[in-house]
């Protein structure tokens, strides 16, 4: 089992997140990959120093490799290339960023997730999170643990060599897209904020690497795996330090987590979920440039 965790200066977040990752139920089988970004600037040296440290003297999992930037790359480009790297040695990989608390059972439902939809063309990724009003509004008798969305959540998550290593991170098409109504609309399909937020990464106003990535999986007609009941926890959003929403907009309950989540065997979007997903990403309670200025700020603190 192959994990990256991705790094910066919040050696107090990445401690949570390695204390409750070490505590998962497959850790001591896991391989660990670190990428440290560098600091902007000195204040950020002791943050970065501290992070580095805190990578090289973790215990429990089966091997450490720790990858030093030696300068600040920016969280995008830092990950674009982590991704690349690992995807060039790895199969299938696991994802981590420095503020996500797993449940004890993360590892064990993206692993098992990966094995599962290996050869599913059309699933593009496994996810840990799911908007919390999901399990609060599935329908009645929902028979699995998972369902299906046409969107890529990034907030721990898994994936193959074979979706990402042909990923267009420049994307070259964006004028064609920018121009057409129709692939805009069928974007959109996983919430209303999915266009203007391509828009604004190829604006320069935004410097994120999962919007690109959810344009690759649009672009292959493919969609991610959520659970109903989340296996992580934000601890960058969902505490509040960094959005100006309420926080059970974001919050987890990792107590419900499943251990043997039923998974689906025929992979489609079920349209009852699908709507009350939408209605999360589509709500006037969170604009899109609420949305815009809480992510530049997420970016901000990851470097």
């Amino acid at each position: 089992m192959q994990i990256a965790i991705f790094a910066f200066n919040r050696p107090d977040l990445l401690q949570r997140t390695l204390t409750a990752l070490v505590a998962n139920d497959l850790a001591n089988k896991a391989s660990v990959t670190f990428f440290c970004d560098g600091p902007r600037h000195e204040m950020d040296e002791p943050g970065t120093q501290a992070v580095r440290e805190l990578a090289k003297t973790v215990q429990g999992f089966a091997t450490v490799e720790v990858v030093e930037r030696p300068k600040n790359m920016g969280c995008a480009a830092s990950i674009i290339d982590g991704l690349t790297e690992m995807f060039r040695l790895h199969k299938r990989l696991i994802v981590i960023e420095d503020d996500i608390v797993t449940s004890p059972h993360t590892l064990r439902f993206l692993s098992e997730g990966l094995a599962r939809y290996a050869d599913n063309e059309q699933v593009f990724n496994i996810s840990a999170w799911t908007p919390p009003h999901i399990a609060q509004r599935a329908p009645v008798g929902y028979p699995y643990d998972v369902y299906a969305i046409p969107r890529f959540n990034c907030w721990g998550w898994a994936s193959w060599r074979d979706r990402f290593q042909d990923i267009d991170w420049d994307v070259k098409d964006y004028q064609d897209f920018k121009n057409s109504p129709q692939l805009r609309k069928a974007f959109n399909a996983g919430g209303e904020d999915m266009s203007p937020m391509l828009d604004a990464q190829m604006e320069g106003k935004l410097n994120a690497w999962d919007i690109r990535a959810d344009y690759a999986r649009f672009k292959k007609n493919m969609v991610g795996i959520n659970p109903v009941h989340s296996y992580i926890f934000n601890i960058g959003i969902g505490s509040g330090t960094h959005t100006t929403t309420a926080t059970t907009y974001w919050d987890s309950d990792l107590t419900k987590a499943v251990k043997h989540p039923r998974f689906l065997d025929d992979v489609r979007v079920d349209p009852r979920i699908h709507e009350i997903y939408r209605s999360r990403f589509n709500s006037p309670r969170l604009s899109f440039s609420e949305r815009l200025k809480n992510k530049i700020k997420k970016i901000f603190k990851k470097g």
